[in-house]
């Protein structure tokens, strides 16, 4: 089997959809309150992934998913006295983050598959399925980056280097053939800016300048979307730094009001509030996005381009 991609616009015949922790895995929660709220969000989070799914088999696209260990639970990454921290987890998310996007872990340029990070262990089923000759896959032998700080557009490379000064360099020598193209946006590239078509982009205002990496294009922003929505939600966050829960612990005031500001409502939160950037394009003329956004839906209208809303 050989694989291709040279931008994201073109035809999608075969996608893998990422997976996340199922109820089971937060059963062993005493607090019924902290349990059932994630059990809630991992179930409807599942109910999502199927629904995704669902468009994408109606397109013929070939779905696959990777596998996480159904005995699992959260307990299985706390430390000795029963506290979950960034050593037990060996992971700076507390918990090992799951496989949710494949996108993170891989970056496919033309036909060869680039390891990104050591994520991508959670695919390497899907990968030995796929029968690809070996000098289609390139191991990263360098240091971890997130693959979508580069955007595949044709024979260009734009590679974000602003919080990883060497990854420029490192993916020229991967790919000797393009062209990389330095940008200095900051996070995932994929939260700021989609390309949907040759010549068109959509941004969100984080970021105000393409004249270097897409000279000419015209970029159609849209207004106080993706993270700039929920800001309240990212104070919080940063706000209970070291001060998550005992899993075996009925008596937990700092997470039940995590749970009861944000996890009870989340999903109805960002429903009504974001519109991300972050599109799935599955054809020249058809792309996947996240929620109704009026404006934005009139100007894919003015294009050609048909949005599908997946929640």
């Amino acid at each position: 089997m050989t694989i291709k991609f040279n931008a994201p616009w073109h035809q999608l015949k075969h996608a893998w959809v990422g997976a996340s922790y199922q109820p089971n895995f937060y059963s062993t929660i005493k607090n019924s309150y902290i349990r059932d709220s994630l059990q809630k969000i991992a179930q409807e989070t599942e109910e999502d992934y199927l629904n995704l799914i669902n468009v994408l088999t109606q397109f013929s696209i070939k779905v696959e998913r990777p596998a996480i260990n159904p005995d699992l639970t959260i307990l299985d990454y706390v430390n000795d006295i029963g506290r979950l921290d960034y050593v037990s987890a060996n992971s700076f998310t507390l918990l090992p983050r799951p496989p949710m996007q494949p996108r993170d872990s891989m970056l496919i340029v033309g036909n060869t598959m680039l390891e990104a990070n050591k994520e991508l262990h959670w695919f390497d089923p899907l990968i030995q399925k796929l029968n690809l000759d070996i000098n289609s896959i390139v191991r990263n032998t360098h240091k971890d980056f997130d693959a979508p700080l580069v955007t595949v557009i044709g024979n260009h490379l734009i590679v974000d280097c602003r919080e990883h000064h060497w990854l420029g360099n490192y993916i020229q020598r991967l790919c000797p053939d393009r062209k990389v193209i330095p940008a200095m946006i900051g996070g995932h590239n994929d939260a700021v800016f989609c390309p949907v078509a040759p010549g068109l982009i959509v941004s969100t205002y984080h970021h105000s300048n393409y004249s270097d990496t897409f000279p000419g294009w015209e970029v159609k922003y849209i207004e106080n979307q993706s993270w700039d929505a929920i800001p309240d939600w990212r104070k919080f966050k940063h706000s209970n730094s070291l001060k998550w829960w005992v899993p075996d612990d009925d008596n937990n005031p700092e997470f039940e009001k995590f749970v009861d500001t944000w996890l009870s409502h989340w999903l109805g939160y960002v429903e009504e509030t974001v519109f991300d950037v972050n599109m799935l394009q599955i054809n020249p003329t058809t792309i996947l996005v996240n929620n109704y956004n009026k404006e934005l839906f009139a100007w894919f209208a003015s294009k050609n381009i048909q949005p599908i809303i997946v929640l």
